[in-house]
């Protein structure tokens, strides 16, 4: 099997905490469909006898796309590829948007998974992240989409916003298990280097949340929705039984995928590649004569096979499993292993190894040990 990344460029306005590729010229819509559906044609030989089982469209902001332009994009994905009857198909949506989505045509088209970043319910936190968007308007969209009788929908939580209490951040919890969705993903906030609010703490405009508050904030996290019935699956996400997330699980299982549009990524063992940061550059390639897309192309030693096995499979509930390490040909951290598991920070059945509880907290550090002792 395989999945499809689609990445839709646009957003009416950067969050300040955001540094995926996107912008704001909403006039290059048509010439980055273009681009896009030829795109598509060339590189369907990559996946040619797979079944893809997850379309994902993320941005940007695909709620920005007419449902039409939507619908011809996933009309050209079946086309050129063999997209199976019941794949899992989500939709990003911004609240901001709510009424421009139109529901009944998307669901039409073939999408039955819905994302929605919601960050915060507390409309003073929403503006600290520069979101354009109201706890009234994600109320808005969450119920017409359960309205239309949309039976998967996973929101987005962010927390240690600078300013932020414990008890505002119970709130927001308290907010999502209310709403009972069938997935959510709840990140750390990270100050990534080139957005701007990365330049707004280097120059003191706002504070950062100590770690010791960010730490007691996970904690919150984890044992709020784990209470409610929520599996906590990978670090991030949680989900209710049969609802995580396929196309990222792909992802952390190594399941081959290709990412279309500008700045998406793809991974197909042992190749990843990536195309430019530029809509205009990505565009002329397409469009132009020749109709090549340039592309960066990094070959997957089995040194970084090792690492990012254990990256990513770390982060799931699962773990890592002896028995695949070694049909990968893997070295067995051995050494490594039995210490963090006398440490706390690792349990193991049969012949799996997985982060506990408190090991959640030391993810990195596990990492590293393993990598050393590898």
């Amino acid at each position: 099997m395989a999945g499809i990344y689609v990445h839709v460029p646009f957003c009416k306005k950067k969050c300040l905490y955001c540094d995926f590729y996107s912008v704001a010229n909403s006039s290059e819509v048509n010439r980055y469909l273009k681009a896009l559906k030829i795109e598509v044609q060339k590189r369907a030989y990559e996946l040619s006898g797979r079944s893809i089982e997850t379309i994902y469209f993320g941005g940007g902001t695909p709620s920005l796309l007419h449902h039409e332009q939507v619908g011809e994009i996933l009309e050209v994905l079946k086309r050129d590829f063999d997209v199976a009857s019941d794949a899992e198909v989500t939709f990003e949506c911004n609240p901001g948007d709510v009424r421009a989505v139109d529901i009944e045509h998307l669901l039409s088209y073939g999408i039955n998974r819905f994302s929605i970043g919601v960050q915060s319910f507390h409309d003073r936190l929403l503006k600290k992240l520069g979101r354009r968007h109201s706890h009234r308007e994600i109320i808005e969209l969450y119920s017409g989409l359960r309205k239309a009788g949309v039976q998967n929908i996973s929101l987005d939580l962010i927390y240690s916003i600078p300013t932020e209490g414990v008890e505002e951040l119970k709130e927001d919890l308290e907010q999502l298990v209310a709403l009972s969705p069938e997935h959510i993903s709840a990140y750390d906030l990270i100050y990534e280097e080139g957005t701007p609010l990365y330049d707004m703490r280097r120059r003191g405009e706002v504070e950062e949340l100590g770690e010791e508050v960010s730490v007691e904030m996970a904690h919150t996290v984890r044992k709020v929705l784990t209470e409610a019935g929520y599996e906590h699956y990978e670090v991030s996400n949680f989900a209710k039984p049969s609802f995580r997330s396929q196309h990222n699980s792909n992802y952390w299982s190594g399941v081959p995928y290709i990412g279309l549009g500008p700045s998406a990524h793809s991974y197909i063992a042992p190749w990843r590649s990536w195309n430019h940061s530029s809509l205009s550059l990505y565009a002329d390639q397409l469009l132009g004569v020749v109709g090549f897309l340039v592309r960066e192309i990094e070959y997957i030693t089995p040194e970084m096979a090792y690492e990012e096995y254990l990256l990513t499979r770390l982060r799931t509930m699962e773990g890592i499993s002896i028995a695949e390490m070694r049909k990968k040909e893997f070295d067995i951290p051995k050494k490594g292993l039995s210490k963090l598991v006398d440490e706390g920070l690792l349990w193991s059945s049969g012949d799996r190894y997985a982060l506990t509880d408190r090991g959640w907290d030391f993810a990195d550090r596990v990492l590293l040990e393993l990598a050393i002792n590898g």
